[in-house]
């Protein structure tokens, strides 16, 4: 019973994400008292990404030098610059087009495997991009803010990989020990109910994203309006832009740096932001939620596409039977 339901819940997800987004909007108490959760939620999260990844095809991602060197370099360099290209050439204030630099300058957010899965991608590549940005991102962030938009930002290098080493390395500990106390073969009968239970916690993390939104809508509608338009906009055109410079890979490849490239987790910046952190950027940051949560259900369609496109490419090549997609593997 408790299975069928979670496959359920698998195959509504971009909706039921969506909804976490409305319930945190709309019951601000219960977004403010389930924020807390959310570093937990995030790690949770983690451990479901590399608990629903095959080592192996995380391990052939990595080994593909295109891969584990390129996409970050598109995510922590290319990405900025075009951002502050664009934001010269709209004529954004200055504000909040330094918002926008800071959040393409940050790595891929950490639900993005998570999310990848649900749509049908690759989630052992989202799962690269966002280990490999992330642990880059300390040595990036400080000297290219600087440069691009004068912005000082006070990052501890080593204390901060440190803790990122530890929060990631410890999600895969605890994901090894479950896939070898649970089995390969039963993880992957069990693919819809791994599904399952990330939607419950993309939910769940929704609803804690929220804290603050609510109240924030109401006191300054058309400044919202201003920022979450420029939101959007910036969550499709870098999943566009992420899709079609890395187009000459496989399509589902390039769906799912797309995804990783248009979903930031802009908080490990504001985290160490300091005095720089101004109420425009808390602003944008607030902003950035609502795309995180509404595209998937828009754009899950072209996701799907691409996504079963580029399986279809994959099972007429003569690698068609190694893992596929989700990264549980496939087996002939």
């Amino acid at each position: 019973m408790i299975e069928r339901f979670l496959a359920l819940l698998q195959r509504r997800g971009t909706v039921l994400m969506a909804a976490g987004l409305l319930v945190g909007i709309a019951l601000p108490e219960l977004a403010h008292l389930m924020r807390p959760g959310l570093p937990a939620l995030v790690f949770v999260l983690t451990v479901a990404a590399f608990l629903g990844t095959d080592p192996a095809v995380l391990v052939g991602h990595a080994r593909r030098p295109e891969r584990l060197l390129l996409v970050p370099a598109w995510i922590l360099l290319a990405s900025p610059v075009l951002a502050e290209l664009a934001a010269n050439f709209l004529g954004l204030p200055q504000a909040l087009g330094n918002a926008l630099v800071l959040w393409a300058a940050s790595p891929p957010l950490s639900s993005s495997p998570a999310i990848a899965m649900l749509l049908g991608l690759d989630g052992a590549l989202a799962l690269l991009a966002v280990i490999g940005s992330t642990f880059l991102m300390p040595l990036v962030l400080p000297p290219l803010a600087l440069g691009l938009i004068g912005v000082a930002i006070g990052v501890g290098i080593v204390p901060l990989m440190a803790r990122l080493a530890l929060f990631i390395l410890g999600a895969g500990l605890v994901a090894a020990l479950l896939r070898r106390s649970i089995g390969a073969d039963r993880l992957q009968r069990r693919e819809s109910v791994i599904g399952g239970c990330n939607v419950v916690l993309l939910h769940l993390f929704a609803i804690a994203a929220m804290d603050g939104v609510g109240p924030l809508i109401a006191a300054e509608p058309g400044a919202v309006l201003i920022y979450a338009a420029t939101a959007f906009a910036a969550s499709l055109g870098f999943q566009a832009l992420s899709y079609l410079a890395f187009c000459w890979m496989t399509p589902l490849a390039a769906a799912t740096i797309g995804l990783a490239g248009g979903n930031r987790n802009m908080a490990v910046v504001w985290a160490n932001l300091g005095s720089a952190a101004t109420p425009e950027l808390m602003l944008f940051f607030a902003a950035m939620q609502l795309p995180i949560y509404a595209l998937p259900i828009l754009l899950a369609p072209v996701y799907r596409r691409l996504a079963g496109r580029g399986a279809a490419l994959t099972a007429a090549s003569p690698e068609g039977r190694r893992p596929g997609k989700h990264g549980m593997g496939e087996r002939p």
